[in-house]
């Protein structure tokens, strides 16, 4: 499935206002989503999707066909580690990873939201704009940090500085991502900070679900 496929197949789904939260590497993402959680909507993580992906037969033999064996471990398995430097250093490698993950990736996040009966669900989706998903999303909504400061959260994770530098490279610039953005989340102060203002938003758009409901 391809993106304009995907977001037919969302807006066919008029009882549920669904979300595409975006950000720069290390700008809060995670955190926002695990807000929306905790409020009740429906949550796909794409990049955890991802991992499951990597290790999908279909996808494992298509890998394994287009990059050199120093991507994988012993046993078989993908390194992610070194499968991230290596597209994250060269571009033809990460278009055709990207080539490769990204209709299973869309195929499985629209599997799991048709499971779901939630009326908001959020999706995390990084390469958001990069892989032209913002027409499919009935809002974006990016989460913002400045530079060092994400830095500085990458660098808690463990991350050198020049992976942090890799990954960010590859990304649309933060503040092109806002721009685009319908909303921007500020991520500059506390986790209770970004916490009020995912709970601001959840609740103007279960407000909005409501009025919906009773127009209808």
């Amino acid at each position: 499935m391809n993106s304009k496929e995907f977001g037919r197949a969302l807006r066919k789904m008029k009882s549920r206002t669904v979300i595409g939260l975006t950000g720069a590497v290390a700008s809060g993402k995670s955190a926002a989503l695990d807000r929306f959680r905790e409020l009740g909507a429906f949550c796909v993580s794409t990049d955890a999707i991802t991992k499951e992906v990597l290790t999908s037969g279909a996808c494992y033999n298509r890998i394994s066909q287009s990059f050199s064996p120093g991507v994988f471990l012993k046993d078989g398995s993908i390194d992610r580690k070194k499968l991230a430097k290596e597209v994250f250093s060269d571009k033809s490698k990460r278009k055709r990873l990207e080539s490769i993950l990204h209709p299973e990736i869309i195929d499985r996040t629209l599997a799991l939201i048709k499971k779901s009966h939630e009326k908001i669900i959020a999706v995390e989706a990084p390469l958001l704009f990069e892989a032209g998903l913002e027409k499919c999303f009935a809002l974006t909504v990016c989460v913002d940090a400045p530079y060092r400061l994400r830095l500085k959260r990458a660098a808690a994770r463990g991350w050198t500085c020049a992976e942090f530098k890799r990954r960010n490279a590859v990304q649309i610039a933060a503040e092109e991502k806002a721009a685009r953005a319908d909303v921007v989340m500020g991520n500059d102060g506390s986790l209770k900070d970004l916490r009020i203002k995912v709970d601001c938003l959840f609740k103007f758009l279960s407000g909005v679900d409501k009025n919906d409901r009773k127009r209808r």
